[in-house]
């Protein structure tokens, strides 16, 4: 029988040794180095020793040069663990040019990512091969794998502080005074015009209360049905993605993608969606719609329309249109919709099921760092009150959805109740925000377009809104 040849993992010692090199022997290549590989990446266990000094050093704001890298070696009493001073000049005598330190750790970095590719096939082979009774578990662990070496290879599992207050760790890359600064500079040049840190919802007043659509925020939109919980939630992926050029995810679970187009048509052109349904449109009509048309088609919305998904499902789905569009907003219609991941069964589990899907969308938001935008029914047992307007208690099967959201508002139109009383009105009850104020925003509902609009008791609607949307354009 043939011995079966030993298999190295990926790697390149060259291109590790040219790193370690030019850090050695340039500041630039130092900060370069540092920012873009952990020792972890390396293959070579000296070469690991090594680069965790240079990095240590470099946090520490000290040179790093062949002398200061070998004193403290020997300080930590590993010099002869990466073979002497010897094996520091060969490092620094091998290095590159400086200019493609880059491109060395580049190819450092890809072998790592092989390295890790590697490890997590065995992991996901192993587990397969233990026939788990849960497979799609087991298939959402395995995507999330890969996911997080695709999106975070060799990235660290936290930062200091001051990592991230100086930039070194932060999304921004930015200093957080600087950041400051500039907010400072632009608040004195616009007042209180395009303050907010989120994503523009296209509500003023609600922007204003929450600070937009923030980065891996899960909020909660519940009412009862026929409210237009729907539409508020598409009218608001319509301005982010129409007005401010950013692409959204939506899972539909109810309702399909041709009524959902036929909704945003219709907001979209301002003509009545009953025109649309039967064709009642005249020349002007049709060219609106057309114009219309021709406008969002090259706009990045993603719908998903179907029903029954699984939470890991939507997870899954959810990263691939990450992956595929860099959505910048996720919207979900609507949770008691999604089933769990198949660990709870029967009616009486139904809380903790519901408990794992919003522990789930909230991880979802993390991992992927956008906001999710997830609709909810309310209980029955609003209908039974004299006072109709809803309360966190109204979370229908809530389990721990008001624990986990960050933000939780309810849709309320007393139209609904009564039907002579303020038919275009409605309130948006923010009754939980984790980074905010609470209280209570004013709508106006344009049944006949399906269309929310910011509510203006004085200045001309229009007007408002478009001086608005030009702002985040």
């Amino acid at each position: 029988m043939t011995d079966q040849k030993y298999r190295v993992p990926p790697s390149s010692k060259q291109s590790e040794m040219l790193v370690l090199g030019s850090m050695l022997n340039s500041v630039n290549s130092l900060n370069c180095g540092a920012d873009n590989l952990d020792d972890s990446d390396f293959y070579y266990k000296e070469h690991k020793t090594i680069f965790a000094v240079l990095k240590s050093l470099y946090m520490q704001d000290k040179p790093a040069d062949l002398h200061l890298v070998a004193e403290e070696l020997k300080r930590q009493d590993k010099l002869q663990g990466v073979g002497g001073v010897s094996s520091l000049v060969s490092l620094s005598q091998c290095a590159g040019t400086s200019a493609y330190v880059e491109e060395y750790a580049t190819i450092v970095k890809k072998k790592s990512t092989l390295r890790k590719m590697i490890s997590a096939c065995q992991i996901i082979e192993k587990d397969a091969v233990s026939d788990p009774e849960n497979v799609d578990d087991s298939l959402d662990e395995a995507q999330s794998l890969f996911y997080q070496i695709g999106q975070a290879s060799g990235k660290d599992n936290g930062a200091i502080l001051s990592q991230i207050l100086s930039g070194e760790k932060s999304e921004s890359k930015e200093n957080f005074m600087k950041i400051i600064e500039d907010r400072q500079h632009k608040f004195h040049e616009n007042g209180l015009k395009n303050t907010i840190t989120g994503i523009s919802s296209g509500f003023i007043d609600l922007d204003k209360m929450i600070n937009g659509l923030n980065n891996t925020n899960l909020i909660i939109l519940a009412a009862r049905p026929a409210m237009g919980k729907t539409a508020l939630a598409v009218n608001i992926a319509e301005h982010v993605c129409f007005n401010l050029d950013m692409p959204v995810g939506i899972f539909s679970l109810e309702m399909s993608g041709e009524q959902l187009s036929h909704r945003i048509l219709s907001s979209q052109s301002q003509v009545e969606s009953d025109k649309i349904t039967n064709g009642n449109i005249d020349g002007d009509e049709f060219q609106n719609l057309f114009a219309t048309v021709e406008r969002l088609k090259d706009k990045k919305m993603i719908i998903e329309d179907q029903g029954g998904l699984k939470i890991t499902e939507i997870r899954s789905r959810a990263r691939r249109m990450k992956e595929a569009y860099d959505i910048k907003l996720l919207v979900i219609d609507y949770l008691q919709l999604l089933s769990g991941s198949g660990n709870f069964k029967g009616q009486e589990n139904r809380q903790q099921e519901v408990s794992e899907i919003s522990r789930m969308l909230k991880n979802l938001a993390k991992e992927l760092n956008i906001p999710i935008l997830c609709l909810s029914q309310l209980s029955r047992k609003v209908e039974d009150r004299e006072v109709k307007r809803p309360l966190m208690s109204d979370l229908r099967d809530s389990g721990s959805i008001e624990q986990d959201a960050d933000i939780v508002m309810f849709l309320y139109r007393e139209a609904y109740y009564d039907k002579e009383n303020k038919a275009g009105m409605a309130e948006l009850i923010v009754s939980k925000n984790r980074h905010g104020a609470t209280g209570t925003v004013k709508l106006v509902f344009r049944k006949e377009v399906t269309q929310f609009v910011n509510y203006t008791p004085i200045q001309d609607q229009t007007q408002k809104i478009n001086e608005y949307e030009n702002n985040f354009r």
